[in-house]
């Protein structure tokens, strides 16, 4: 199945789409090159346009003295969040693989990282058009998180067998280990764009003197 058909199954479709994705064949180093990366790019792009060339929401970094956002700065906080989203990607795959047979399911990291990676679709392709709304895009944001809790909620029982009992507890789990590293991993971002920022202007303030 092309990355195409199965980003826009496991959107409309999800429930029978799992179902397939829970019988497939596939390794964890397959997920992530094949889908996960690949997808994980559309927030750079739409990051780099919307800010880099456009200077959509440009304006919030006003109040930090910050005229405008460049492309470089744009390309390269979106392309480190992609990175860092990887990351998180494997450790929360890790995770549902320890915390699953606590909840009489299966372990096995080839099924977390089906799950893990499947169910995060709507983040990227929300990533992609979020950029381009300004403040409305904050609302698109939100919206595809609550998606990517539905798609983990559906996807617990096919794919890591998990009794349909138990799905809802393990679902609160992840989603409390997701917001906890979410947290982490956008103060770190935070801080390399306040750095940077600054640090930007620092040098070229130091450089017209």
């Amino acid at each position: 199945m092309s990355l195409v058909d199965r980003a826009k199954n496991i959107l409309l479709n999800p429930k029978s789409e799992w179902d397939v994705i829970a019988k497939e064949s596939a390794t964890v180093g397959g997920l992530f090159t094949g889908y996960a990366v690949p997808l994980s790019v559309l927030p750079v792009v739409g990051s780099v346009i919307a800010m880099g060339l456009l200077g959509i929401g440009a304006g919030s970094m006003a109040p930090l003295g910050i005229a405008s956002v460049g492309v470089g700065i744009a390309a390269g906080m979106a392309a480190v969040g992609m990175v860092l989203g990887l990351v998180m990607l494997w450790l929360m795959s890790f995770i549902v693989n320890a915390v699953s047979p606590s909840f009489n399911g299966k372990s096995d990291m080839v099924s977390a990282t089906k799950l893990m990676a499947y169910a995060s679709t709507p983040s990227w392709i929300g990533g992609l058009i979020a950029p381009f709304l300004g403040p409305v895009g904050g609302l698109v944001s939100l919206a595809a998180i609550a998606y990517v809790v539905y798609l983990i909620y559906t996807g617990i029982r096919p794919v890591m067998e998990v009794p349909a009992e138990k799905v809802a507890g393990l679902t609160v789990v992840i989603i409390l280990i997701y917001i906890v590293l979410s947290m982490i991993l956008t103060m770190f971002i935070g801080a390399m764009l306040i750095t940077s920022l600054f640090g930007g202007v620092m040098m070229a303030g130091a450089t017209s003197i």
